[in-house]
C-alpha cells in the first residue's frame, strides 16, 4: 500500500507539470492525462496507452498499452512491455537503466510478427539492427556507430529481392502513398534522393542532394523552399517509440460515431 501511495503522488505531481507545460504553450485540443495511464497492482508500476505514433491517448481509442515501472525522477526503470490494444500481442519489449533504454530492443507488427532487433547502450541504438517487413521477410541491417547515422549494411524489396548488398545499391521506404529513396554508396544516401507520389502522376515532393558522403542540399518542390542545414532522410525504420519518454499528450478521443 505504501508503494501504491508514493506512486500516486509521483504521478499527481507529473501530471501538474505536463499540463502545466500545456497551458503555456497552448495548441490544438489535447487529451486529459488522467484518462492516459492507469496504475498497476505491483509496486511503483503503471500502464499508458498511446496512439500508434506513441502520443498520450485515452485508453478508449488508444493503439498502445505500455506496461512499466516509474521512479522517483518520473522517468521509465526496468523491463517494459508494450502491447497492441486490438489484439493484446507485443508490440515492443527491452528495459531501461536510469532512464535510457537499455540492452536487448525487440519491435513487432501488429499481427505479431518480428518487426526489428537490436541493442541499446546508454539511450542509444548501438551495432547492428535488423528489420522485418510485416510478411516476416528480412527488410535491412542497419549498422549504427557512437551517435552518429545509420549505416545501410543490406536492404531488400517486398519480394525477398535484395537491392542493397554490403552497404552499395538503391534504398526506398514506402509510406501511404510516397516513397523516398535513392543511391547508397559505403552504406550512406550518395547522388539524388527523390520523394514522391506512387500513384498517378508520381509528382515529386522533394528531393536532396548528395556528394562524397556529405548532404548538400535539399529542396521542398511545392514551396520552392531550399534547405542547407540537414538532411530530412531518416534511414531507420520504427523510431516512433521513443516519444514515449517525452510524454507528448494526443487529442481526446473522437466523438463515439466517428470510431464506429
Amino acid at each position: 500500500m505504501r508503494y501504491c501511495f508514493v506512486l500516486l503522488g509521483l504521478l499527481i505531481g507529473w501530471v501538474g507539470a505536463v499540463q502545466g507545460q500545456q497551458r503555456r504553450f497552448p495548441a490544438t485540443p489535447t487529451a486529459n492525462l488522467r484518462d492516459c495511464y492507469r496504475v498497476a497492482a505491483l509496486p511503483d508500476s503503471i500502464a499508458f496507452f498511446y496512439s500508434d505514433r506513441y502520443l498520450l491517448t485515452p485508453a478508449g481509442c488508444a493503439a498502445i498499452r505500455r506496461h512499466v515501472r516509474f521512479d522517483s525522477t518520473r522517468v521509465f526503470k526496468g523491463f517494459v512491455r508494450d502491447y497492441w490494444m486490438h489484439n493484446n500481442l507485443l508490440a515492443l519489449k527491452g528495459a531501461f537503466r536510469n532512464g535510457k533504454k537499455e540492452g536487448v530492443f525487440e519491435l513487432y507488427h501488429r499481427t505479431g510478427e518480428l518487426a526489428a532487433r537490436g541493442h541499446y547502450h546508454e539511450g542509444q541504438q548501438v551495432g547492428d539492427w535488423a528489420y522485418w517487413y510485416p510478411s516476416g521477410k528480412p527488410r535491412q541491417v542497419l549498422s549504427f556507430g557512437a551517435g552518429g547515422e545509420p549505416i545501410v549494411q543490406q536492404f531488400w524489396d517486398e519480394t525477398g529481392k535484395q537491392l542493397v548488398r554490403n552497404g552499395n545499391g538503391t534504398w526506398y521506404r514506402d509510406e501511404e502513398d510516397v516513397r523516398w529513396g535513392g543511391t547508397v554508396v559505403n552504406g550512406i544516401p550518395d547522388g539524388r534522393w527523390r520523394l514522391q507520389q506512387l500513384t498517378g502522376s508520381k509528382t515529386l515532393i522533394a528531393s536532396e542532394k548528395y556528394a562524397n558522403g556529405h548532404f548538400r542540399n535539399g529542396i521542398t518542390v511545392a514551396s520552392g523552399e531550399y534547405y542547407l542545414d540537414q538532411s530530412r532522410i531518416s534511414l531507420n525504420d520504427w523510431e516512433d517509440y521513443s516519444t514515449a519518454e517525452t510524454f507528448k499528450i494526443g487529442p481526446p478521443c473522437p466523438p463515439a460515431e466517428t470510431l464506429k
